[in-house]
């Protein structure tokens, strides 16, 4: 009996070191990645003091355009395109997320919309990184109501970061989206950090200042309301962006933005179209940062601790039943003498 027992226990204890080792190197790889049914949160970054353009409708109908000083709220929402993703072929068959993003940024303290925009998107579901997909798009304004019409598939080609980092974000340079020149840009990694109770990898993204490309109807008009006198102009363009990740999900927890842009007319002054120093409200913080902490605690439940604890138990069920099968003793041999029983005595010979 004893036999069969430390057999059971040996058997016991390979099977607790297989699932530990099918945990680390199999399940937990294969369930890094985005779910496909995933809504994340809406997104708030704020400004208390921004400096911006204005577009206004004077009482005889006639727009005004003006520099204005106040708070400013940006909200970014997004909607999965399941079916999309869904249609997308070949070898990034269900490893695709497709997003529909809407963007809006509005004054503080009177909730006026300053401008809105909308995008699609495909995004890797474990790098976070942006695909070639035909359909991604972008529109500097949301689609019409009336028309439904929205933005043109093909008319912008996302690459790098944008929403997300990889799972297990590594300490390394990345391309990270920079929407208003069109482009990713390096954002380098700078140093290990706790970020509101999660520990974190700060990155940051410095653009140096140079020329952003503006539609010509819209630098014409700036520079008739703005710049009256100038003939031409161009818009200088500079931005500082510090991200919070969390480097087992990639999520970004923190965020602040900095950015700078002037309307530099042919003649006169250069004049400050755009200056805010945007960061996450404390609502998104709290929000994407309790959805990253679940994510973490669950990989490192499935993909650490748990497969510890395997192998340890299962070691020591393979030390007991090796114990135990060697203590069960042979099967069978002499027999002892009965100290109970008499011993025959001896018939003599003759």
């Amino acid at each position: 009996m004893r036999r069969i027992t430390g057999a059971a226990l040996f058997g016991l204890g390979i099977l607790s070191l297989l699932l530990a080792m099918a945990l680390v190197w199999i399940i937990v790889p294969s369930q890094e990645k985005v779910p496909l049914d995933l809504e994340p949160p809406d997104v708030v970054v704020e400004a208390p003091n921004a400096s911006f353009v204005q577009v206004k409708t004077l009482p005889d109908g006639a727009p005004q355009v003006a520099v204005e000083h106040a708070g400013l709220r940006s909200t970014t929402g997004i909607k999965p395109d399941f079916e999309a993703a869904a249609e997308i072929p070949g070898e990034r068959a269900g490893e695709t997320l497709v997003w529909n993003v809407y963007h809006s940024t509005r004054r503080a303290d009177t909730d006026e919309m300053i401008n809105s925009s909308e995008s699609r998107v495909a995004l890797d579901r474990t790098t976070g990184e942006a695909v070639p997909w035909a359909g991604q798009c972008h529109l500097e304004e949301k689609a019409d109501p009336a028309t439904g019409v929205g933005c043109t598939p093909g008319n912008v080609q996302f690459e790098g970061q944008l929403y997300l980092f990889p799972f297990g974000t590594e300490k390394r340079t990345y391309q990270y989206w920079d929407s208003t020149l069109g482009e990713a840009l390096p954002i380098g990694y700078q140093a290990e950090e706790e970020f509101h109770g999660l520990p974190t990898y700060r990155f940051q993204q410095q653009v140096p200042e140079q020329e952003a490309e503006m539609d010509p109807q819209t630098l014409a008009g700036l520079l008739g309301f703005l710049a009256p006198g100038a003939t031409t102009g161009s818009i200088s363009y500079r931005a500082t962006r510090t991200l919070w990740v969390e480097p087992m999900t990639g999520a970004i927890v923190g965020y602040r933005e900095q950015q700078h842009r002037e309307l530099v007319p042919d003649v006169g002054a250069p004049i400050v179209i755009f200056d805010a120093d945007l960061q996450y409200d404390q609502a998104t913080l709290d929000a994407v940062g309790a959805e990253a902490e679940h994510g973490r605690d669950l990989l490192l439940m499935l993909g650490r601790y748990v497969p510890i604890g395997l192998t340890v138990l299962g070691l020591l069920l393979i030390v007991a039943g090796v114990l135990l099968t060697r203590g069960a003793g042979p099967r069978g041999g002499h027999r002892a003498p009965d100290a109970t029983r008499p011993l025959p005595t001896p018939v003599p010979q003759g």
